[in-house]
């Protein structure tokens, strides 16, 4: 059975994977010159060769999915003192050792909706680069997939906050 740990991990993993194949779509079909950068209005402000193209994004987008792919390995390295919790309570019982391994797991989780969440953002403007053949695009065409991972995020940290995932259980 599938815990909520390893959905999150495959949502990761899925969401690489559409990353890498935005990246191979690109190196395959794009032309020589690509769209690096757009302006608020969609409008073409940066072009890079094909190949500064895919290793910018590339080593962007793995950079950041590195780092959320593998804060489960690193996270229960960090000193206490060094986690920051919204209350004193909260962060006397999440980083007590019986707790820190169910706060380890939790962060973990959280942390890899959220990478899932940024690898698709990023292959969505990898896709978007790719196919730009003017010198400009809807300016729709980035707001809206940027302005829903923004919402998101918003709305996953809501959760997080006041659904009470890290309140202290009551004895």
């Amino acid at each position: 059975m599938w815990t909520s740990m390893k959905l999150s991990r495959a949502a990761l993993l899925l969401s690489t994977l559409v990353f890498i194949v935005a990246l191979i779509w690109v190196a395959v079909t794009a032309g020589d010159r690509v769209p690096a950068h757009f302006d608020a209005s969609g409008q073409v402000d940066r072009m890079e060769s094909k190949l500064s193209f895919l290793l910018t994004m590339g080593g962007i987008g793995f950079a950041m999915i590195g780092l959320f792919a593998s804060i489960g390995w690193w996270l229960p390295k960090v000193p206490a003192s060094m986690v920051n919790l919204p209350s004193r309570k909260m962060h006397e019982y999440w980083t007590a050792a019986e707790n820190r391994p169910e706060l380890n797991r939790k962060m973990a989780e959280d942390l890899e909706w959220i990478g899932a969440a940024t690898a698709l953002l990023f292959a969505w403007i990898t896709g978007v680069a790719g196919a730009t053949t003017g010198d400009s695009v809807s300016v729709w065409v980035l707001a809206v997939p940027t302005a829903l991972y923004v919402l998101a995020i918003l709305g996953y940290v809501v959760f997080v906050v006041k659904g009470g995932r890290y309140r202290v259980p009551k004895d």
